[in-house]
């Protein structure tokens, strides 16, 4: 693997994260200490954690052998999707993804909170099993 010189990488996920990365095949491998801070799930022998829930990974990526981990090969065993600008030192994690997908497939929507519009944040749970329009727009 032809590794570049070591510099940051910007992460851009539920929350932004500056590690240090090398870069190798246009992917960025970041250390294993980092993972947990950058996607949220611990790099473990039986493979991404959190909690009590574990995501299997191939194993080569949890040996010790390496202080850096593919970090492309890691979103895409936990099913975010990412699009990343290696020139600009950004990498942005749909960490959302996975919840899209089982949405349209159990065609069930997330709850989530928006203000109605006198201000109130309204859940989409308040209204289950009742018919709403929703209508999103944009001034832009």
């Amino acid at each position: 693997m032809d590794k570049m010189d070591n510099k940051t990488l910007t992460v851009l996920s539920d929350h932004t994260s500056v590690v240090e990365v090398s870069w190798g095949n246009s992917k960025p491998f970041i250390k294993k200490s980092d993972v947990q801070e950058v996607l949220g799930w611990e790099l473990k022998d039986e493979g991404l954690c959190k909690e009590t829930t574990c995501v299997p990974v191939p194993s080569d990526l949890t040996s010790d052998s390496s202080e850096f981990v593919d970090l492309l090969t890691l979103t895409e065993a936990l099913g975010f999707s990412t699009v990343v600008d290696i020139e600009s030192g950004f990498l942005a994690i749909d960490t959302f993804s996975s919840l899209r997908h089982s949405a349209l497939s159990e065609r069930k929507a997330p709850d989530i909170k928006l203000p109605d519009l006198d201000g109130t944040m309204r859940s989409l749970s308040e209204w289950s099993d009742k018919k709403k329009l929703l209508v999103a727009f944009s001034s832009w």
